[in-house]
């Protein structure tokens, strides 16, 4: 091994987003913990425009490079053995919707330590279970307890000395923005996409045209598949209300200027959590039109769930109607709650301290790993090439699958001995 052990990170994304930023801070939190890696990610997922994950790692002194992703899953695994090999690394860390081609490749017969991050809310069954892994939401902490390799709770960091109130020009961006004296700026950073983000995202705006509060500005700094469709939306809105209260600014590689400049942050997950950290009261976003204003006695519970919930609500923007209102007619409240957000972010949430509890995973990693180990995971192996066959037999025979609907296959791991949730129908590489 290294005399400072070598991590690669594999990315499934080089587009800006909140895991992948996760990904960055915390390569660069465990340098100070002796531990040197190198980020990979696929040329495929490169913006062609805009800022990218590349100027994010430039940022913070992180290395990064970009590969060429193969489709077949050998493939894959031979070029991510590869990369390990040309950087000597020690453990391969998949912060990555599947380690399996980590599993093949640089981790083959347990030459090398695996750790997985799973920072999504539910529990990939196929995941291999003498594999480490790292989650961010306290529900899954508590479901995994007694999972062979264990499951590490690190919630995604927030580096707190640069996501801060007062780090930028505030009131030149609000400027920029077109806001003046008593303009209440509520401000979005999310990706822009219909899976999990979009219903919050249009809730927001159908909250603003139905406040029709001529203070009240909206803005949504992030891109995805849903920005046309929600742009459309917003001009609409805008065309109703005579005015431009909705706007989207497009992806930043710093948004800290739009966190800065926000009276109220709406959002999930990590920006939630950003949001905290600037001191702004919060209002948490959920999958299908729940939402909350972060304030006791729900802190905590809202924390267990990383800022996101899949409770449906029949008229999401009329709930979130009454939170913007309240917080809106009360500027007060807003900066008590502002004071204590900073609190909870600054407790819990701090870069370095979740930079030291993934170290503390590395080192287990690479105290643990052996050729028993992978090859007791290779009985996961075969129930996915069961599922993967069943799925196939059921194409041909005019069977539907669907993600509600669990392979036999893989049923094990709705009560399974390492704690999995529930199946994720989807393709790995």
């Amino acid at each position: 091994m290294n005399a400072r052990p070598r991590v690669l990170v594999q990315l499934d994304n080089l587009e800006l987003g909140g895991a992948q930023i996760n990904a960055v801070q915390l390569s660069a939190g465990v340098a100070v913990h002796g531990y040197d890696s190198l980020l990979v990610g696929p040329e495929d997922t490169l913006p062609v425009d805009g800022p990218s994950m590349l100027d994010v790692a430039r940022e913070y002194g992180v290395q990064i490079e970009v590969y060429r992703r193969p489709v077949p899953l050998m493939a894959h695994a031979r070029t991510i053995s590869q990369l390990a090999d040309r950087w000597q690394a020690d453990l391969v860390h998949a912060f990555s919707s599947s380690e399996r081609a980590a599993y093949w490749g640089a981790g083959l017969l347990g030459r090398r330590a695996l750790v997985r991050t799973i920072y999504e809310n539910s529990f990939d069954p196929r995941t291999h279970p003498s594999v480490p892994v790292v989650i961010g939401t306290g529900y899954l902490r508590d479901q995994l307890a007694g999972r062979p390799g264990g499951a590490v709770l690190i919630s995604p960091p927030v580096d707190t000395s640069r996501d801060a109130s007062g780090v930028t020009d505030r009131d030149s961006f609000r400027r920029r923005l077109g806001l003046d004296g008593d303009a209440v700026a509520l401000v979005i950073v999310s990706r822009v996409t219909t899976e999990l983000k979009g219903q919050g995202i249009e809730d927001a705006i159908d909250a603003v045209e139905r406040l029709n509060d001529l203070r009240v500005h909206l803005f949504v700094v992030g891109t995805g598949d849903a920005e046309e469709r929600l742009r459309g939306r917003a001009a609409a809105v805008n065309a109703h209300l005579g005015r431009s209260a909705i706007a989207f600014l497009g992806p930043m590689s710093d948004p800290r200027p739009a966190y800065d400049a926000a009276d109220l942050v709406l959002g999930m997950g990590s920006s939630a959590a950003r949001g905290l950290a600037f001191g702004k009261p919060l209002v948490v976003l959920g999958e299908r039109g729940w939402s909350a204003i972060f304030r006791p006695p729900d802190t905590e519970a809202i924390l267990h769930n990383n800022f996101w919930s899949p409770q449906s609500v029949a008229d999401g923007a009329g709930l979130l109607l009454e939170h913007i209102r309240e917080l809106v007619d009360h500027p007060e409240y807003r900066a008590a709650l502002g004071r204590t957000s900073r609190q909870f972010a600054e407790e819990h949430f701090g870069l370095p301290t979740m930079a030291l509890r993934l170290a503390d995973v590395y080192e287990a990693a690479l105290e643990s790993r052996s050729a028993s180990a992978w090859l007791g995971d290779l009985r996961m192996e075969g129930r996915i090439l069961a599922a993967k066959a069943e799925r196939t037999a059921g194409r041909i025979t005019g069977g539907r699958f669907s993600g509600g609907r669990v392979s036999a296959s893989l049923a094990w791991n709705r009560h399974g001995p390492d704690g999995t949730l529930q199946v994720v129908e989807r393709t790995t590489r």
